[in-house]
């Protein structure tokens, strides 16, 4: 690795705009262990290392320590993906053009507006459970939910791609990201996205839906952050997050390649016990884990992409045999995150903020 890095430009973090995080982030213990030592940030151009991610003993989660000053992580975005429709994403056009296919025909059902062509593509989604789970998952679950559409807000929405999205199937969209360009870019296709947090702009009144997917690793005070979406809900109201998971099969298959790590921007990597304990905290009666289909592959490929970078010159494996294993792992990580809820790749969670026993939303 380190011969890797002296080919390249590589900088180190400036000292004056790190800091020590001494307690844990979620649960306040002084109480933690070393993780990973040598992380680098593979995103960045040049990259930035090495960062270094500790446990915390008591309650599980992973956090950067040292990490960047508030003042200074705008830094880690400049060309961050979401700043343009061009995403991270592995899919080749034509393969893109079968999902966004599949894709609407699927929708349309969930909708209930399809035709018969629509019902037998949406069949054969369900029946192939995985397809379906990452569709159910794309949509943020949204179809899922009893009545009509409402008010939603998407935190951290960066170019409005699911605002977009729920436009479209209804809803009254609100969009809130940090990212001047991003929010350029969300702006100009007509949706109403304000620049900033939920602390520095005034979104006015309450919500029926907030998604924040892939946020909350980003966020210094995530207690504080799913206290502010309870508040911000109304009666019934759902919280939908996703976020990498610390437990997950992936990380301790691919150690300090594995993508869910993306120091410095993931500032804190959650596991299932932490997430729901923080949402019950913060008054959520209901607090479910749903499935992200295909997560294990598109986690599997980017890691084993990383892993490539930095080991391609020193394997023993060549050729043939090199792919045969990677095939392995790539469809084993698959394989037991279905089998496995606890050690799924993402952590995708669905909170209801209801005083009554039954919920508005299926809980498959």
């Amino acid at each position: 690795m380190i011969s890797l890095m002296n080919e390249k430009r590589f900088q180190h973090w400036p000292a004056n705009k790190l800091e020590d995080v001494k307690y844990c982030p979620v649960c306040g213990s002084e109480n933690h262990n070393s993780l990973e030592s040598g992380l680098v940030d593979w995103m960045s151009d040049p990259p930035t290392g090495f960062w270094k991610m500790i446990t915390c003993s008591d309650c599980g989660v992973a956090f950067l320590s040292p990490r960047p000053v508030e003042s200074s992580i705008a830094d880690a975005y400049r060309n961050y993906y979401t700043h343009t429709s061009n995403k991270d994403d592995l899919v080749n056009n034509r393969l893109r053009r079968v999902k966004d296919y599949c894709s609407e025909k699927y929708y349309s059902v969930a909708n209930n507006s399809g035709g018969f062509a629509d019902y037998f593509v949406y069949v054969t989604m369900r029946i192939l459970y995985p397809l379906s789970a990452y569709f159910d998952a794309k949509s943020r679950h949204i179809f899922k939910i009893d009545g009509k559409p409402g008010r939603l807000l998407d935190i951290g929405c960066g170019n409005g791609e699911f605002l977009r999205f729920a436009k479209k199937h209804g809803w009254d969209v609100v969009g809130i990201d940090f990212d001047n360009k991003a929010v350029s870019e969300a702006r100009s296709t007509g949706l109403d996205v304000r620049l900033g947090s939920l602390i520095t702009v005034d979104i006015g009144g309450k919500f029926d839906f907030i998604s924040l997917s892939h946020v909350i690793e980003h966020v210094y005070n995530p207690v504080e952050l799913i206290n502010s979406c309870y508040s911000l809900l109304n009666e019934d109201g759902v919280l939908w997050f996703e976020t990498p998971n610390i437990e997950s099969f992936g990380r301790s298959i691919y150690s300090s390649c594995w993508r869910g790590y993306e120091p410095p921007r993931h500032l804190i990597i959650f596991n299932r016990a932490s997430l729901k304990k923080m949402c019950r905290d913060a008054g959520f009666m209901s607090v479910e884990q749903k499935f992200h289909g295909l997560s294990g592959l598109y986690m599997a490929l980017t890691s084993e992409r990383l892993m490539h970078k930095l080991t391609a010159r020193g394997s023993i494996l060549k050729g043939g045999l090199r792919t045969v294993v990677k095939f392995f792992r790539v469809c084993t990580l698959e394989l037991l995150q279905i089998l496995f809820r606890r050690r799924r790749e993402f952590l995708t969670i669905v909170s209801i903020r209801s005083s009554r026993a039954s919920s508005p939303i299926d809980h498959k």
